[in-house]
């Protein structure tokens, strides 16, 4: 006698069959904006629709300008994205369209007051420091970091700059108005004062500032206007020289370990780290050859003695490599988590907000403005920072390894 099978007793009995591996496993996938950004406790509902948000992170597009300048951006580029760079087509275009610009009286590049702009000085002789910029050129932009470089890669000084006009002259260096100190070795105990440059009755070919220094030089021959390397003592109307609001110290934490790819600096009472990560890669092709370019900002929060032996961290952003010869990579900030910090850690960083604000507007409010304190600022500079070291890290090691293997054909052959 045929017995009836049930369809739901048939399915019942297929899954008993079934393999442990084989079951339908449930995962939960994040958001890509709130992934991998905090790593210490469980966001709250607001940090939660922050984080969801397509305003929740930052992404900045870090352009060469001039194989020794560099241009961080907000706006992408296509022409700098080709791998090989921009067409002659293209490059023909960009420079009519900024010679059309300059013609009506306009920048050559247009202002964007979200950009960054680092730009390298040179002085024959002399070692400036680069200058950071808050905008898209040192033309329209106002410096707002000096970045003095250590030797081996060992440290960086960063001076952060007051909103003072004319502290930086033309040739992108400080005038010598602002010299601290005619002592060399007086300058060392005080970090807040600047070191000044002279106009020298000289230049070199390839030096910054051309324009700015022939007419000085016109102006010391004519005897009329002011010399801006002569100060006199009764003038009060300059003022004292200015010297930085604050100094903010880059190191490398570990040159001889395994985590060699490490950078600690501390601000707002915080300690934070740029470090070497895994966690983000180049998906164009030979992409995998970067994956020792990437870097990830990791904040140590204080340790708390009653809940944990060890202090938590917290990701704040990701540096992503590219494949593309003018294009050096990505930037991204996590807007949320840095927020997040800020208001529990470092407050004063935000003053300047409005207690009228409404709440829905408030957290947009505070990241607008977060964007714009010295705090992000020092986060972009260490990231120059330790990009350009860890490239030349590379590149210097390329050679001894390429010298070793010349070396040792030739006394083979």
């Amino acid at each position: 006698m045929a017995t009836v099978t049930e369809p739901i007793e048939t399915a019942m009995v297929e899954l008993e069959r079934m393999d442990r591996t084989q079951r339908p496993k449930t995962t939960m996938a994040s958001t890509p904006s709130a992934e991998g950004v905090m790593t210490d406790c469980l966001p709250r509902k607001e940090d939660f629709e922050l984080s969801t948000s397509t305003k929740s992170r930052s992404t900045f597009h870090v352009y060469e300008k001039h194989e020794c300048h560099k241009r961080i951006s907000p706006v992408l580029d296509p022409a700098l994205e080709r791998r090989s760079g921009p067409t002659i087509k293209q490059q023909t275009a960009r420079r009519k369209e900024g010679k059309e610009r300059q013609d009506d009286g306009l920048p050559r590049v247009e202002p964007d007051d979200d950009a960054f702009f680092l730009h390298r000085p040179y002085l024959a002789f002399h070692v400036p420091p680069r200058v950071l910029y808050t905008g898209s050129s040192k033309y329209t932009a106002q410096p707002v970091i000096l970045i003095h470089e250590g030797s081996f890669w060992k440290e960086y000084k960063l001076q952060l700059l007051s909103s003072v006009p004319s502290v930086i002259d033309p040739r992108g260096v400080v005038g010598w108005r602002h010299n601290g100190d005619d002592d060399k070795k007086a300058l060392k105990p005080d970090d807040h004062k600047l070191k000044g440059y002279k106009v020298q009755t000289w230049r070199l070919w390839g030096e910054t500032g051309k324009g700015y220094v022939h007419s000085v030089k016109a102006t010391r021959k004519t005897g009329e206007g002011l010399d801006p390397d002569v100060i006199k003592e009764p003038d009060t109307s300059l003022g004292e020289p200015v010297t930085a609001d604050e100094v903010v110290y880059l190191r490398w934490k570990k040159p001889l370990s395994r985590h060699t790819r490490c950078y600690h600096f501390h601000y707002g009472g915080i300690d934070f780290f740029w470090k070497g990560t895994g966690s983000v890669r180049e998906l164009r092709t030979c992409g995998l050859l970067l994956r020792f370019n990437h870097l990830k900002l990791v904040a140590q929060l204080p340790l708390n003695v009653e809940k944990k032996e060890q202090p938590d961290e917290v990701c704040l952003g990701t540096y992503t490599s590219s494949v593309a010869c003018r294009k050096n990579g990505t930037l991204e900030f996590f807007d949320a988590a840095i927020l997040r910090l800020v208001d529990d850690h470092a407050p004063f960083t935000l003053s300047g907000i409005e207690e009228e604000l409404e709440e829905e507007d408030a957290d947009t409010a505070k990241i607008s403005l977060m964007k714009r304190s010295t705090l992000y600022r020092v986060f972009v500079a260490t990231a120059m920072c330790m990009i350009r070291s860890e490239k030349e890290k590379r590149h210097t090691l390329l050679g001894l390894l390429v010298a070793g293997i010349n070396e040792g054909g030739g006394a083979g052959g």
